[in-house]
């Protein structure tokens, strides 16, 4: 597939900024503009004849029509940038569907879980290497003890990830 030179990409980006897009809009629309004028070039088209055809269906309406859904719909009000947190502004002109915003709303979830987890399985061999050493076990001594937490905190990070889990599908059936 044929790429645009960075001349190209230029004079596309000043035709954008021209018919007044903003600066939010630039770069979600040249990377989509530029995507169809290399497909129209691939099938055959030289770039001008290519930028032609792309950008007839861009027109300045199209653009304000685009920026004022951009404006209603992501961006947040002066009320909610208080109360947002730092994922909340990070994304806010971007697409929250494509799974990196809930990847970084889980995360403290699952660093906590994998610590939890890593923490009980290295209790449990521990434990298990003593069982081994002495041939002998008992829930009452120290080692039974320890097995015991390991086991608990194993069990805490599955439920915990589990009901996570059953919250997302919730979430994405509604």
């Amino acid at each position: 597939m044929k790429k645009l030179s960075p001349q190209q990409v230029a004079k596309l980006h000043n035709h954008l900024i021209h018919i007044g897009s903003t600066d939010v809009l630039v770069d979600e629309l040249l990377d989509h503009l530029a995507c169809e004028i290399e497909y129209r070039m691939w099938t055959g088209f030289m770039f001008e004849a290519a930028m032609n055809i792309v950008l007839e269906q861009v027109n300045v309406e199209a653009v304000r029509q685009l920026h004022t859904t951009y404006q209603t719909e992501l961006a947040m009000t002066d009320e909610q940038l208080r109360q947002a947190s730092l994922d909340d502004i990070v994304f806010e002109f971007r697409n929250k569907a494509y799974g990196a915003y809930d990847l970084r709303r889980a995360y403290n979830t699952a660093l906590r879980n994998a610590f939890i987890m890593a923490l009980g399985l290295c209790m449990m061999l521990m434990a298990m290497m003593d069982l081994m050493s002495r041939k002998t076990w008992s829930y009452f001594s120290l080692t039974g003890a320890v097995w015991l937490i390991g086991i608990s905190a194993v069990t805490y990070a599955s439920v915990s990830w589990y009901l996570q889990q059953n919250h997302k599908q919730e979430m994405s059936t509604r």
